[in-house]
């Protein structure tokens, strides 16, 4: 069905690959591994380029780091298998996120 496969768990190669495909599949990839619906891919995407992420092949490793980071955090819900956030949580998580792992904020506020 895709030139790719679309693994839960692909080689750093196909990684790279999966950060150069089309909006949608990528998202299906994102849905598939991290169980997040659109609405919460959406926020998350829209935060990293207002963050100065205009590049969408970074933006895409950093919201796969992001990603990799929260099941690390205890946002992953195990008996509804999916990452659950409080109110504003995805947007402070993401601030706690970009405070230790991304560079300094890329562009100004208006």
């Amino acid at each position: 069905m895709y030139a790719i496969e679309m693994s839960v768990f692909p080689s750093q190669e196909q990684m790279e690959d999966l950060f150069h495909l089309p909006d949608r599949r990528f998202f299906d990839w994102c849905a598939k591994r991290y169980s997040i619906n659109r609405g919460i891919f959406n926020v998350i995407d829209s935060w990293l380029f207002e963050y100065g992420m205009k590049d969408i092949v970074s933006r895409r490793r950093a919201m796969d780091n992001y990603l990799r980071y929260l099941l690390t955090q205890g946002f992953y819900n195990e008996k509804k298998l999916f990452l659950q956030f409080g109110k504003k949580g995805v947007k402070d998580s993401l601030s706690n996120f970009a405070e230790r792992h991304l560079p300094e904020r890329l562009c100004e506020d208006d």
